[in-house]
């Protein structure tokens, strides 16, 4: 095909673009690159998600069923927990500079990648205040019912629960190039009370009882109603899942709960991804949107505290404004933004992060900038058991009946103690880290365990000496230590530390893991009502503007517990999407 001079001028202008790098990129070095039309339109014209140039990729080189290494059982970034089919080929592929792997956002794995190496290099995202008053100044270029701002569980169930309401017209923006957000990485699952899941395992637990634990586990600092609205919900919340084709019919226990009422799929596996996969594949079904690589810089609310729109900076589009009737606020928290945590929170400056990257504590900042109101921003939470410090394994291993030891071998809490308790008691241990056993009846119980081994994070031992030679722990003092705490799970009673819940004993072969606590989660965020509502620092509210899941603040109080955030994403994800609904279908604004 024949390139015009605008075409080549415009080719040139992104050859250059990539500097140095360029010299890396796919196309210098691709055979099969005869023109810039191989990949671009012949106008040059890219969208944010790069649609064209992915499905260029694909028709050369086939989809991620024919790339993954079916009978592989090691580290495979064609196949893993992320590849919901929503993966795209740019995501780590590049044409114009050197080609980066996402997997390594969180894990540091040894893959070579072609045209570029085993690094990761996101973007910075800096945000031209000039450029952002002219997209505002232009008018939308354009206009849809309903914006949702974040692709995670809370962003996709509120764009799900519009659509359901009746309301068309939907755009999820995304500002990785891939979305699932944090939501992809949760572990243990949804926290709920008086489900059919509990019901038909003679669990008889209550919203009631859900809702005093919700309370004690925040120190009774979270919003009363925000809290009783997740208590109330939570239920209804699975169910509505599982009418999507969620597999929540399993159920753990983490710390902080009297009973067992965090739902997961059946054998224990990873609740994120699955959900994230069930509630993607309901936008699809909806013909919603999702646009990635389309951050939203600014929120646009007129004299009257009437929401307007959003301006996006698109990462090739540039900046432009989309009109709206209601926005939902669903960008996630802040804990993998180290400076803004650590000026809430000098304590935890330079602690490693077990979140993605992307929760930078966007949607904060948003509102801030409207003189919105945000509450408990200083309530930052630590995981207790992160391998490498990074990697989250799952609160309700713990309950499954995996224990902690410290360097001497010696337990030193209730491992089903609330996450702030279990992990100020390993700080204070010997090097600030613990050593997690657990045995096959735990990994029978949890699915997800096998993935440890698979990124290297988990070592088996046969006895006391090998333990010994791993860990430095004196072989007789764990013995000692196992033994007894093997009776007291026999006599259902713990003398050491007044542990509840003791499910299984530990026998060998143990699986042992290097643990220490990591920030997790931040609890606060946009100050919002049991309705999702926006409120300003003046006490009005911002009509049409809505905020779910980790990005606001109230629910968890002091201390978040284990399950409670994806119960929050989705119950207050349907709230918001359902009242940004109503703004529609009742014609007002």
């Amino acid at each position: 095909m024949k390139l015009t001079k605008l075409n080549i001028i415009l080719a040139s202008t992104l050859f250059l673009s990539a500097g140095t790098a360029s010299a890396q990129g796919l196309v210098t070095k691709h055979k099969d690159f005869t023109s810039c039309q191989t990949c671009h339109r012949e106008d040059m014209k890219i969208d944010d998600a790069l649609t064209l140039e992915n499905a260029a990729c694909i028709d050369c080189h086939g989809g991620y069923e024919e790339l993954a290494l079916k009978e592989s059982h090691g580290v495979d970034p064609h196949n893993s927990h992320i590849d919901l089919g929503t993966l795209n080929c740019t995501t780590c592929h590049s044409g114009h500079k050197e080609s980066s792997l996402m997997c390594n956002s969180c894990h540091d794995f040894d893959l070579k990648m072609p045209f570029g190496d085993n690094q990761w290099r996101p973007t910075a995202l800096t945000v031209d205040q000039k450029q952002v008053d002219k997209a505002i100044a232009a008018g939308p270029i354009e206009t849809v019912n309903i914006v949702v701002i974040g692709s995670g569980a809370s962003g996709t169930t509120a764009a799900v629960s519009a659509a359901e309401a009746g309301v068309d017209n939907i755009l999820i923006l995304e500002k990785e190039p891939l979305p699932g957000g944090n939501s992809m990485l949760a572990a243990g699952g949804m926290a709920s009370a008086e489900s059919t899941t509990q019901k038909s395992l003679n669990i008889a637990d209550s919203k009631e009882v859900w809702y005093q634990d919700t309370m004690k586990g925040g120190y009774q600092h979270n919003d009363p109603k925000l809290a009783r609205t997740l208590s109330d919900n939570g239920a209804d919340g699975v169910e509505w899942l599982k009418s999507l084709g969620a597999d929540l019919n399993s159920v753990g226990r983490p710390g902080g709960h009297s009973f067992e009422r965090v739902h997961r799929p059946t054998g224990g596996a990873k609740a994120g991804p699955h959900i994230m996969k069930t509630l993607i594949a309901a936008t699809e079904k909806h013909n919603i949107e999702t646009r990635v690589n389309a951050p939203v810089v600014k929120l646009v609310v007129d004299d009257n505290d009437q929401i307007k729109g959003v301006v996006v900076k698109g990462r090739y589009q540039g900046y432009y404004m989309v009109g709206a009737s209601s926005v939902v606020i669903a960008s996630g928290g802040f804990a993998a933004n180290n400076d803004m945590v650590s000026s809430f929170r000098p304590d935890l400056k330079g602690v490693a992060t077990t979140n993605n990257k992307g929760n930078q504590g966007d949607g904060i900042t948003l509102v801030k900038e409207i003189d919105g109101k945000v509450k408990d921003v200083k309530e930052i939470q630590l995981f207790p058991t992160a391998a490498k410090g990074k990697i989250l394994i799952t609160g309700t291993i713990r309950g499954a009946g995996a224990i902690l030891l410290n360097d001497e071998g010696e337990r030193f809490v209730d491992e089903l103690g609330t996450r702030d308790v279990v992990s100020a008691a390993i700080i204070d241990q010997s090097n600030s880290h613990s050593w997690m056993l657990y045995d096959q009846d735990v990994l029978n119980e949890l699915s997800q365990l096998k993935g440890l081994e698979i990124l290297g994070l988990v070592d088996i031992v046969n006895s006391y000496d090998e333990l010994e030679a791993l860990t430095g722990m004196p072989a007789k003092k764990t013995k000692d230590t196992l033994d007894k705490y093997n009776e007291f799970q026999k006599n259902g009673k713990d003398l050491a530390f007044e542990k509840k819940f003791m499910k299984t004993d530990v026998k060998f072969p143990i699986y042992v893991v290097d643990v220490a606590p990591a920030i997790h989660h931040t609890m606060g965020g946009i100050a919002i009502n049991e309705k999702a509502e926006v409120y300003l620092n003046n006490g009005k509210k911002v009509n049409g503007l809505y905020a779910s899941g980790e990005v606001t603040g109230g629910v968890h109080g002091k201390n978040r517990l284990g399950g409670n955030a994806i119960a929050d994403t989705v119950v207050f994800g349907r709230l918001a999407g359902n009242e940004a609904a109503n703004v529609i279908n009742n014609g007002s604004r």
